[in-house]
């Protein structure tokens, strides 16, 4: 159940709908399950990012992202090249829109069994036979 955090200035939501819909193809591009990738979206206010003790700027002269901070959970069972193959897609995804931004990705692997959702009733562990798809 690989999940995607974006921290960004805020965007309109049919702007964050045309990102998400574009992750997850990179995700099931990848062989991901589409129905278990979750993308959420973080609003990154101004000057609260800092390089070398000063703010950089959240938006652009347009009103646009200025820098975008990715944070995709996966299992810690995908290698190196699954994490290279995901990256540059997300990468490539975000610079067809936002050519001039400040792209930041980080891999934080994770054990299935340390993950646990609810599709109804019953809480799964994704390190589970029932929830193994997608991990």
């Amino acid at each position: 159940m690989p999940t995607i955090t974006v921290a960004c200035a805020p965007l309109a939501l049919i702007e964050r709908k045309r990102i998400a819909l574009g992750f997850t193809r990179v995700l099931k591009g990848l062989g991901a399950d589409p129905v278990h990738c979750m993308v959420f979206f973080a609003p990154l206010p101004l000057d609260c990012v800092f390089s070398a003790g000063m703010p950089l700027p959240s938006i652009d002269r347009n009103g646009q992202p200025a820098q975008f901070h990715v944070r995709i959970t996966l299992s810690e069972a995908r290698d190196r090249l699954a994490q290279q193959a995901l990256a540059d897609g997300l990468y490539n995804g975000l610079r067809g829109s936002y050519s001039e931004a400040f792209i930041y990705l980080q891999f934080d692997p994770i054990a299935p069994e340390q993950v646990f959702y609810s599709a109804g009733a019953a809480l799964i562990n994704a390190g589970s036979l029932q929830g193994s798809t997608g991990s």
